[in-house]
């Protein structure tokens, strides 16, 4: 072989292997739950795969300012082609309250493709005394 087919061949591999790359990485239309998602580094990451054009189901006991009026700014069912965002009071210690949040994906979005299980769970330091 000669060295430009070579060149050639190696060039090739690495477009395709770029956009095969993106491709994978793409969020685009795709549906994240996120729990833990009403603040913090779990709101940060909603608001990323927003960005990337993902629905987001923030799955929280409660949202902080920034996160609720995230939800209100993605909110819209009206809006061609834009993701949306859903709160869903989520206890992540009742399981009821997980099966709701996985059927509202269910309902509003088909399913879910992307599951971040974000959400702090505070055992306290006189719990562990007892194991």
């Amino acid at each position: 072989m000669s060295l430009g087919l070579n060149r050639a061949i190696l060039e090739f591999l690495g477009v395709a292997f770029s956009i095969q790359r993106n491709m994978a990485l793409s969020v685009a239309g795709k549906t994240a739950i996120i729990t833990g998602a009403g603040s913090g580094i779990n709101y940060c990451f909603a608001r990323l795969l927003l960005q990337k054009q993902c629905n987001v189901i923030l799955a929280d006991l409660a949202l902080r300012p920034e996160a609720n009026e995230l939800v209100s700014k993605y909110s819209s069912r009206s809006v061609f082609d834009c993701p949306r965002a859903i709160f869903q009071r989520t206890d992540v210690t009742n399981w009821s309250q997980l099966d709701q949040t996985f059927k509202t994906a269910r309902e509003e979005f088909k399913g879910a493709d992307i599951i971040c299980p974000g959400a702090g769970v505070f055992e306290p330091v006189y719990s562990l005394l007892h194991h």
